[in-house]
């Protein structure tokens, strides 16, 4: 059984949809999602409509909390605007209630048992959807890591590709399918094929200047929004 793991979309429709054909033309049929459908880039509706299409298994990452904080107080919209560009008042535009519903009903976590196989789906960590794990950074973070009985841990939050390993347990963050930060701008996703016990991280091209069109049109190419989809 192959499996496709997709995170950090950030209302990157362009990106998505690459993938997604990407895989279904691989035969994969199955979707695991680790988080933020919103934040940064424009068209999360999109995003979560095809998530939904695809019945995806979707968790929350930090920016359905951030979009959640300010559905609860409005003031803060302005500090994330300014932190992270009008993606996210955008979405509060474009976001309809069916899609308001699917952030509220994520879960932090998700545990899966799969042909045999126990496999914990996070954003940050399994601790702290806000945790940054950095290849560079897991030896600080692996006895806490390994406390956690699964075979598979999947996490995203750094945009950043990563393959560990502690004793048997396999630690994969598939990158960023809409802001990669690898100075590569392609999509970056993951295959798990679970019974041959191998994966491959993958690439998409996509259309990032559509993407950075919308960054002109929205943010006047704010550096935040265009430096990780520019070469």
């Amino acid at each position: 059984m192959k499996i496709c793991i997709l995170s950090d979309i950030h209302g990157n429709y362009e990106a998505l949809k690459e993938c997604v054909n990407e895989a279904k033309k691989l035969n994969i049929r199955k979707f695991f999602c680790l988080g933020d459908y919103v934040g940064y880039y424009y068209e999360p509706h999109k995003c979560i409509d095809l998530l939904n299409k695809i019945k995806a298994i979707c968790i929350k990452g930090n920016h359905e909390n951030i979009f959640l904080e300010i559905l609860n107080d409005n003031k803060k919209i302005e500090y994330y605007k300014e932190k992270y560009g009008n993606g996210i008042k955008i979405a509060f535009k474009r976001l309809k209630k069916k899609h308001v519903e699917f952030i509220k009903k994520l879960p932090k976590t998700k545990k899966i048992n799969l042909k045999g196989k126990k496999i914990l789906l996070c954003h940050g960590s399994p601790w702290n959807t806000d945790e940054y794990i950095y290849p560079n950074k897991f030896n600080k973070f692996k006895n806490k890591l390994n406390r956690y009985k699964y075979d598979y841990i999947f996490l995203g939050h750094t945009h950043i590709q990563m393959n560990k390993k502690i004793n048997k347990k396999i630690i994969l963050n598939p990158g960023s399918v809409g802001q990669p930060r690898d100075k590569n701008p392609t999509a970056k996703w993951l295959i798990i094929d679970l019974d041959k016990k191998k994966f491959d991280f993958k690439e998409s091209k996509f259309n990032r200047f559509k993407v950075l069109k919308q960054v002109n049109f929205y943010d006047k190419n704010k550096k935040i929004l265009t430096k990780h989809l520019q070469k």
